[in-house]
């Protein structure tokens, strides 16, 4: 039986009433210095590192950009309804649920372009198949994580019930969770897979989210409606300084900026992994391509497959959750 989906916006009707008291007139107008405040669901992690270094060229250009952890996917999206913020990522199916929802949003270019999820297990468990009686942690209901291990057993003819199933936020508390033995399996980043590798850990790969998923965007930005509507030139100027920032790290020198802005921040303890995993980014094209946009044929990929798997109610159309001609447009400029 399919199982109940969780919504992603209890708060929706309550935010969109507070909508318009929670716009200071920063919004309202476009100063000369204009200022945005960009939303993360989650912690600081490596695939955020190109975008610190595009809002950091943004800021050389005069846009004040103030980043905000907001806790949360679903206090991302309302912190966009609010006004809290101007900008934020999340799951692209985070945004689409959000959307169908009926929160007023817009995706405006895509964040990750690949997921980089993983599932391992302890060494000698080496088969999804022996997962049954076992317990695996992932991300949180509705997200890749949990899309992963409920594909991974379904294809392997496991039910999710003969299974324990854990939600553990963060990467590196699902690794931890495996090395203490709380959990026998577990769902990674890439970062947190290969520092698993890098201390000796024994674990055996088990499946990836891009062994089942269509390629798609893995997360997305977003805007308010009402913000884009308000404020297109500062959504052209940050969409085009987004990926600006993402195709300077594609080239050597950006590759060297990467890499240095890394072992400074997310690879301070574990500096030699940041080339490796700029190496892993780079070949599977993770970061947005100027000239490459998400069409509405992957869209409509990408959701039947959620549907399939049960992570979406209904299927929710391309014009209803993006409007691409902000990447388009950045990529005709360019």
């Amino acid at each position: 039986m399919p199982r109940a989906r969780l919504p992603v916006l209890a708060l929706t009707a309550a935010a969109a009433a507070l909508t318009g008291c929670a716009s200071g007139t920063a919004q309202r107008t476009v100063s000369r210095a204009p200022r945005i405040d960009v939303g993360y669901p989650f912690a600081y992690d490596a695939g955020d590192v190109a975008d610190r270094m595009a809002f950091a060229r943004l800021r050389r250009r005069g846009v004040a950009v103030r980043v905000r952890l907001l806790g949360g996917v679903a206090n991302a999206v309302v912190a966009l309804v609010r006004g809290d913020v101007q900008l934020a990522t999340m799951p692209y199916s985070t945004a689409i649920r959000a959307a169908d929802e009926g929160a007023h949003i817009r995706v405006v270019l895509g964040q990750n372009m690949a997921s980089d999820f993983v599932l391992v297990a302890r060494r000698g468990i080496g088969s999804v198949e022996a997962l049954r009686g076992r317990r695996v942690a992932f991300d949180a209901p509705g997200l890749d994580g949990d899309t992963l291990v409920r594909v991974a057993l379904a294809r392997a003819g496991v039910p999710s019930s003969d299974v324990k199933l854990s939600a553990l936020a963060e990467s590196s508390s699902r690794a931890a969770a495996l090395t203490a033995g709380r959990a026998d399996a577990v769902v990674l980043d890439e970062p947190d897979y290969e520092r698993l590798l890098q201390r000796g850990v024994g674990v055996d790969v088990l499946a990836r989210l891009t062994d089942f998923r269509p390629r798609s965007a893995a997360s997305v930005w977003v805007v308010s409606q009402s913000y884009e509507e308000k404020h297109r030139p500062i959504v052209g100027r940050i969409v085009r300084g987004l990926l600006d920032g993402y195709a300077f790290v594609y080239t050597p020198p950006g590759r060297r900026a990467w890499i240095t802005t890394a072992r400074r921040s997310v690879f301070r303890g574990d500096p030699e992994l940041a080339p490796r995993i700029y190496a892993f980014y780079r070949s599977v094209r993770f970061w947005p391509l100027r000239d490459r946009p998400v069409t509405p044929a992957e869209h409509q990929r990408t959701v039947r497959f959620w549907l399939g798997v049960h992570q979406l109610a209904r299927y929710v159309p391309f014009s209803r959750v993006w409007d691409a001609s902000w990447w388009r447009r950045a990529a005709a400029r360019s």
